[in-house]
């Protein structure tokens, strides 16, 4: 919560100050810039890819509104819940939900959230090929979408296709938003028609809306069941593979909170006579490093195409106007990429690697986030310890209450009553939504200017809430980072080993510098990262920037060959966990899975764990297939390839 405070915070400054001053302002936009061919190769790429993500797979639909298993929502409570448990209640200050029972029940209630009313009738699984042969290779948004990709609202209107409770209708397209309309039909009493509103039937009702997530990985966690409530355009919105989609009835006020948010872009855009100008680019750091900065305003976007495997020539991204900037303005951003990681997600996205010098990882679990938007909803959003009542935003006794929540809702004298407070926290009581979203800058579309992008940096901490351990800090000390352009004897490429990682696969160390004379001490084991203090790094390709947990992108898809145990698989169990936690819990080299210890060790950890929906437990009760995990991890380090610092000394960022 109050990381969400500082970023509101920031986003208000961000706004308020946007007009003081920068090199880039102007009382007339610029002159529309040429645009660059398709995946030109741009220095401020760290990796230079061709992304190639396709529509195939599942996708995970989810109808009507989610509220958490209490006294209030019976219907919402999970059907393994014991007959004689006692539903917990709602309320910050006396309620149960979120808060252990007693001292042998540590918030057991949040296992028996079901995730709709009735999950074998408003929950799906839909599959990509489904959809495909409904709609064709064309979105409804062919000018937004390459063959082949689709929207939440194509997925919607498919869905409505195959259901009888359900008819999704298109409407025209609305150029006051820049978007299609539609409307919804529900049958929620399934007697064939949508006339019964006290059973909570809709007919041609706008008042329809819909939230999503992105999950995948070999241990599915979804955090808030609620997920991410968009008010960005649904026929603009790419889904993915192993996204989740919560189609929901919403009030009329947030449904003209929307339009409010979408009309302000569509204006915008307008007004600069369809050029997309970004107002506000802002940098804010969390920890009070720095003062907030400003380096940009009102500039025009240019499309760098960088994905090209999902939009059509000339969309314009968030990543865009980052680029922009990079190129334009001379802020430094520098993006890498990560396909398929360690936990088994893949992701395959541009992701934030340094803004301003500053680079993630280079001060333990740390990094760059963003949120973008219209600066009147900064602060719509909010959350806290427990599921609040009515009347505690009535009366001001939410430990969390604030005038801005819900401010739109308020009266004149800045009061809500017991109708628009529980409105507010069935629309509004949500962790993410608005301006900020689960999403990467790269995908995030941008045809209808933002007021503001804001990006933030969060120190380490605010990192590690999982408890991932960060022992292994490239300057930290604990192996040594040789720098390899001093090397007395560097190899040269009549080597027979050129390019190849692991100097052990020739060179024992019992067939190693015999003569002596000439040698420092050997280490115990064979270290090519050793070998490479003296002989270079043998054709090793250069680095690309990044300064922590090589491991996390470089296991699947990008597994780097001969690299000793460090591209070997080792079952859970066999790998010993070593460190300290951030809550100065010591893993004492217990055998994983490590991720399982760590939860062993703290019970605050645990719960915290606990409030997720898992696809299993615990990483110890995945398929044997799923149970390994290379040489590197957040608990163990391989002896022959420590990551970072082998991975450092060889390959060198240029």
């Amino acid at each position: 919560m109050m990381m969400k405070k500082l970023i509101a915070l920031a986003v208000l400054s961000a706004i308020g100050l946007a007009g003081c001053g920068s090199d880039s302002d102007s009382s007339t936009p610029p002159s529309t810039p040429e645009q660059p061919t398709p995946a030109p190769i741009y220095d401020n790429l760290d990796v230079h890819v061709e992304p190639n993500r396709q529509f195939d797979g599942l996708v995970r639909v989810y109808l009507g509104r989610w509220y958490p298993c209490t006294d209030d929502h019976p219907e919402m409570c999970a059907d393994e819940m014991p007959t004689d448990y006692e539903l917990p209640t709602t309320g910050s200050q006396t309620g149960t939900y979120g808060k252990p029972k007693d001292v042998n029940d540590r918030n057991k209630n949040k296992y028996y959230n079901a995730s709709t009313s009735d999950d074998g009738k408003y929950y799906m699984e839909v599959h990509s090929d489904d959809i495909k042969a409904y709609l064709g290779t064309s979105s409804i948004r062919e000018d937004i979408f390459v063959p082949g990709q689709y929207s939440i609202l194509d997925v919607m209107l498919y869905v409505s296709s195959i259901r009888g409770d359900l008819e999704v209708t298109l409407g025209e397209f609305n150029t006051d938003l820049n978007t299609y309309d539609f409307t919804v039909s529900f049958d929620a009493n399934g007697d064939g028609d949508f006339d019964d509103v006290a059973a909570g039937d809709y007919q041609d009702s706008e008042n329809w809306y819909a939230s999503y997530t992105y999950d995948q990985g070999d241990n599915l966690k979804i955090a808030n069941p609620i997920l991410d409530t968009l008010y960005e355009r649904l026929d603009e919105f790419w889904v993915q593979p192993e996204m989740n989609i919560r189609f929901q009835p919403v009030s009329q006020a947030m449904r003209d909170r929307v339009k409010q948010m979408q009309r302000a872009e569509a204006d915008r855009l307008k007004a600069n006579g369809g050029k997309v100008i970004l107002p506000s680019l802002s940098l804010s750091y969390l920890d009070g490093r720095r003062a907030p900065q400003f380096p940009a305003s009102n500039f025009e976007v240019k499309a760098y195409n960088l994905r090209p495997d999902v939009y059509q020539p000339g969309v314009i991204t968030l990543m865009d106007a980052l680029m922009t900037a990079h190129h334009e303005y001379g802020v430094d951003i520098h993006f890498g990429y990560w396909p398929t990681l360690s936990t088994g997600a893949t992701i395959d996205a541009y992701i934030i690697t340094q803004v301003e010098g500053l680079r993630n990882g280079s001060e333990g679990f740390s990094g760059w986030g963003w949120v973008a938007g219209e600066g009147q909803s900064a602060v719509d959003f909010f959350n806290g310890p427990a599921w609040p009542k009515a009347g505690e935003l009535v009366n001001g006794t939410a430990p969390y209450d604030s005038k801005t929540i819900c401010h739109f809702l308020r009266d004149e004298s800045g009061k809500l009553d017991e109708t628009t407070a529980q409105e507010c926290i069935d629309q509004w009581y949500s962790g993410y939504g608005g301006i900020s979203l689960h999403r990467t800058a790269d995908i995030s579309v941008m045809v209808n200017p933002k007021e503001f992008v804001q990006m933030y940096w969060i120190s380490s901490d605010y990192g590690s809430k999982y408890e991932m351990t960060e022992h292994n800090a490239f300057d930290n000390g604990l192996y040594p980072i040789y720098d390899i352009a001093e090397a007395a004897a560097p190899l040269e490429s009549t080597h027979f080993g050129w390019g190849v990682a692991d100097c052990g696969l020739c060179h024992g160390l019992t067939n190693t510098h015999l003569e002596g004379g000439d040698s420092p001490v050997l280490p115990d084991s064979t270290e090519p990262y050793f070998c490479a203090s003296c002989h270079g790094g043998n054709g090793a390709p250069a680095g690309h920037g990044a300064v922590a947990r090589c491991h996390f992108c470089h296991s699947k898809d990008k597994l780097m060959l001969n690299h000793g145990d460090a591209s070997k698989n080792f079952p859970f169990d066999k790998v010993q966990c070593f460190g300290v936690t951030q809550r100065a819990n010591e893993l004492n080299g217990e055998m994983g899975p490590c991720a399982d210890v760590v939860k062993s060790k703290d019970p605050t950890t645990k719960d915290m764990l606990d409030l997720y929906r898992h696809n299993g437990t615990t990483y110890g009760q995945q398929a044997a297939s799923k149970q390994l995990t290379r040489g590197n991890s957040d608990w163990h380090t391989s002896e022959t390839f420590p990551d970072p610092y082998s991975c450092i000394t060889c390959h060198v960022s240029k």
